[in-house]
């Protein structure tokens, strides 16, 4: 066993490698769909929607590009290649615009950040010479690349009024614009194209001044689609410019979804295949699978001597002779939906079901992504019943035996990664809304102390239910006049806290430490009331933290219950946290009293993260008078100020954000406190000469004092651990960084009784 301690504290400091540090962050983002792709230098780019998949053609290396590279926005609407700049340009669907140069990222606000009245979006991105020409909703922008501004706008039409435009092509010394009132063109060098007047309608197609949507220039001739109203057909035509349009295709409506030019001609993406057409029109080749998948594009364009395909379903595919198909992915969850972020040992479990704003189905399929390390494994149900899926948990004896609650189908029950069980109206207490549907919805769980498995059911008798241990249900003696039972949280008295939401308050149960008797039973309803008389039911969200206390988040601020084995007092009161201004004017607010709080999160130092509808994320401290950090896209890689799910990794202190457009995670300082020290370690260990960051000592039991001293025995620093983590800045007490040495760690828990030493090596 010595032997084996001996080797693990060997090579730890090789699998600590590639651990971030504190306070870096990381995303876990889906590289499943595809929907923009173009080629620049010896690089294929690729948009997944919330990053950039980049593939070096040289290498065949993959990597990506995201809001922790530097990215100032998460949504993108769309990419493109400047080679004269070697420059890639990132447009956002809120219409800000990164360049990427050389590892460099400069962002234009400009579009963003000015008022335009009506529609404000870019469709699409066009690179001639140094300059980008972005389709937009009002008109082209004229994006100088070299000099990072927006140079011009043209307003192609046949009056001063807005005509949108959705795509353009260089055809020759001329410019076409696809526009909501035909196709226009000019001369691409001449001056005062703002003018509408200096634009010429396209003559030769039928309605010229119809809608056309996409454009491509090959062979002397411009492919245009003319999209059709919802019952009709697109409709593609070739045209040579002073000659009749010639029709080539017609599709179901909306199924032309790009037309791009290629070496031979054009691809066109279709719902279902690409189709391949020469110069001139003629069929050359149609893709129609993958043989491993079906095609599903969205963009295809030709690089390289390879085909490169953007597939909504299937991601990045590429084909040289189109009889293989490779597919370029990076780990991470099939999509960026979250609901629910679970730890389970040292594996996260996240669901991407959701409800609408009136607890309605949503009807995503069922999603459920499980992540261990670098490793992502996707389960996705597509019948019609599997849908939205909710929350998880996972057995507290087994992380390998998980549970999922739907909106719609009861709850799933799974094994080593295989579903086992499906609970619903059919074979189990679990009703549903419609007799005979499958509208059995399940929102919250937990497990008590026993580990019999607590759900809550809504728009049926019994709103809460317990699948035993043993196998054996139990509905709760009760009847509530509620539309929606949500989230739960189980105190340390076995009290099960229920919101319930839209404005209905809080429901708590006492099973009386008897789940399989309700005879003895007992509950109450509270509205959510402050010691004032403010009454705050819109809630949304609910946690125990370390000391017991229950933490409510509402519409206006989180509240907290210092006292929950009241709950059965009449006149219980929830309490709000006052924040002094500090002004001079005596006053104080309730903290984040405007906000609302969609997710609390308690750390191993029981800080509690709070996340908000629309501001970010924050962490508080223990009492939560104190603000310790605020998360917004402002200031951090979050993907979203809508923080759907906040969730901590006791073990790393990893705090990871579902947030409304995918996940990233923090590298908090907090880890779950141990029992004792035989988990400890420092990292990094040895600590090289070019470490900028702070050392770790984590595996610690909870509150540990910590000193660090010299080989001597000199007191070099000493903290107290947050939670069963400290950090060290390898600064001693004078601010000084130390010196080369070997330098000795010990810890101790709060009265002495346990304590251990260890070494660590720093380098200068």
């Amino acid at each position: 066993m010595r032997f084996l301690s001996g080797l693990l504290l060997l090579f730890l400091p090789l699998l600590l490698r590639g651990q971030g540090g504190i306070g870096s962050w990381q995303d876990h983002l889906s590289y499943s769909s595809s929907y923009y792709v173009t080629g620049g230098g010896d690089r294929v780019y690729s948009s997944a929607g919330a990053s950039v998949l980049v593939v070096d053609l040289n290498s065949g290396g993959v990597s990506s590009i995201s809001r922790v590279s530097g990215l100032n926005e998460s949504l993108i609407g769309g990419i493109g290649w400047c080679e004269q700049e070697q420059t890639l340009i990132i447009v956002y669907r809120n219409t800000g615009i990164d360049l990427v140069r050389k590892g460099v990222i400069t962002n234009i606000p400009d579009i963003k950040n000015k008022y335009i009245p009506g529609l404000k979006e870019i469709y699409g991105v066009t690179v001639n010479g140094g300059r980008a020409l972005l389709s937009a909703s009002f008109g082209i922008v004229v994006l100088d690349i070299a000099g990072r501004y927006v140079a011009d706008t043209w307003r192609p039409g046949p009056d001063g009024e807005t005509n949108e435009v959705y795509g353009t092509s260089l055809l020759g010394d001329r410019i076409y614009a696809v526009t909501a009132k035909g196709v226009f063109s000019a001369q691409s060098d001449r001056t005062g194209l703002s003018y509408f007047g200096n634009w010429e309608r396209l003559a030769g197609l039928q309605s010229p001044g119809s809608k056309y949507n996409k454009i491509a220039a090959s062979g002397g001739a411009l492919f245009i689609n003319k999209p059709a109203n919802p019952a009709g057909t697109d409709s593609l035509f070739r045209v040579v410019p002073g000659q009749p349009a010639v029709f080539i295709l017609e599709r179901p409506s909306g199924s032309v979804r790009s037309v791009d030019a290629t070496d031979y001609g054009v691809s066109v993406s279709l719902s279902s295949s690409v189709l391949m057409l020469s110069g001139t029109g003629a069929v050359v080749r149609e893709i129609t699978s993958y043989g491993w998948a079906t095609v599903n594009p969205v963009k295809s364009i030709a690089y390289k001597g390879k085909m490169w395909i953007a597939d909504s379903s299937t991601g990045l595919i590429s084909t040289s002779d189109y009889s293989k198909y490779n597919n370029y992915t990076l780990p991470g969850p099939y999509t960026n939906n979250v609901a629910d972020i679970h730890f389970a040992g040292k594996t996260s479990l996240i669901t991407g079901g959701t409800v609408d704003n009136a607890w309605g189905n949503v009807y995503r399929p069922f999603q459920l992504f499980t992540n261990s390390g670098n490793s992502w494994n996707s389960i996705i149900l597509y019948e019609p019943a599997d849908r939205d899926a909710m929350r998880v948990v996972a057995d507290p004896l087994d992380n390998e035996h998980v549970f999922v609650s739907s909106w719609g189908n009861g709850l799933y029950e799974f094994k080593d990664g295989s579903l086992i069980n499906n609970f619903n109206q059919y074979n189990s207490p679990l009703a549903s809304i419609i007799p005979g549907e499958n509208y059995s919805r399940i929102c919250g769980l937990a497990f008590d102390e026993s580990g019999n498995l607590w759900m809550t059911q809504s728009g049926v008798p019994g709103i809460l239910k317990a699948l035993l241990k043993e196998g054996t249900w139990v509905s709760a003696a009760l009847t509530l006049n509620v539309p929606v039972a949500g989230d739960m949280t189980i105190d340390e008295n076995g009290f099960i806290w229920v919101l319930l939401p839209r404005g209905h308050g809080l429901l708590i149960y006492d099973p009386a430490g008897t789940p399989g008797n309700i005879s003895d039973d007992r509950y109450t309803r509270l509205q959510v009331e402050d010691a004032e008389g403010n009454v705050m039911n819109n809630l949304f969200s609910i946690a125990s933290d370390i000391e017991g206390n229950i933490w409510v988040g509402t519409d206006r601020g989180p509240a907290v219950y210092y006292n929950p084995s009241k709950a059965f007092s009449s006149d219980l009161k929830a309490s709000r946290i006052k924040i002094p201004r500090n002004d001079g004017s005596g006053l104080a607010d309730y903290l984040l009293g405007t906000e609302t709080v969609t997710s609390i999160a308690v750390d191993g130092a029981d800080r509690k993260w709070f996340g908000t509808l629309s501001s970010g994320a924050y962490l508080l401290s223990k009492d939560g008078k104190e603000q310790l950090y605020h998360f917004n896209t402002s200031n951090s890689p979050l993907l979203s100020d809508n923080i759907v799910k906040a969730s901590i990794n006791g073990l790393t202190g990893d705090v990871w954000f579902g947030t409304s457009e995918g996940i990233v995670s923090f590298r908090g300082d907090a880890t779950t406190g141990k029992s004792d020290y035989s988990g400890m370690y420092v990292f990094p260990n040895p600590v090289r000469e070019d470490f900028e960051g702070v050392v770790t000592i984590t595996g610690l039991i909870e509150n540990s004092t910590v000193k660090i001293t010299d080989i001597s025995g000199n007191l070099v620093w000493e903290t107290t651990s947050s939670g069963g983590q400290a950090t060290w800045d390898l600064r001693n007490y004078r601010s000084a960084r130390v010196t080369s040495g070997v330098y000795l760690v010990f810890c101790s828990n709060e009265d002495g009784s346990i304590a251990e030493v260890t070494k660590m090596l720093i380098i200068r």
